[in-house]
C-alpha cells in the first residue's frame, strides 16, 4: 500500500479570521446539521414502521401458503 505522509499546513491567522472562512464553516455546519436531522428522521420512521409490522405479527398463526408436513401420509 502506497501512503503519502501528511503534513500540517500553516494557515495565517488573518485568513482564519476572515469572513469567507466563517461563512464556509457556518454553511458546512448548517448542511451537516440538516443532513444529520434528515437521516435521524428517516431512521426513526423506519423504526416505527418495523415496530408496527412486528406488533401485527401473530407468531402462532399458521400461514395459508404452505402444507403441514405429515410423515407417512400419502
Amino acid at each position: 500500500m502506497n501512503r503519502t505522509p501528511s503534513t500540517a499546513v500553516a494557515v495565517p491567522l488573518e485568513l482564519l479570521k476572515s469572513r469567507t472562512i466563517r461563512v464556509l464553516t457556518d454553511s458546512f455546519q448548517e448542511v451537516f446539521t440538516a443532513a444529520y436531522d434528515e437521516e435521524r428522521a428517516r431512521k426513526e420512521a423506519a423504526k416505527r414502521r418495523l415496530m408496527a409490522e412486528l406488533l401485527g405479527v401473530d407468531e402462532f398463526a399458521a400461514p395459508q401458503s404452505h402444507e403441514d408436513y405429515c410423515p407417512g401420509a400419502a
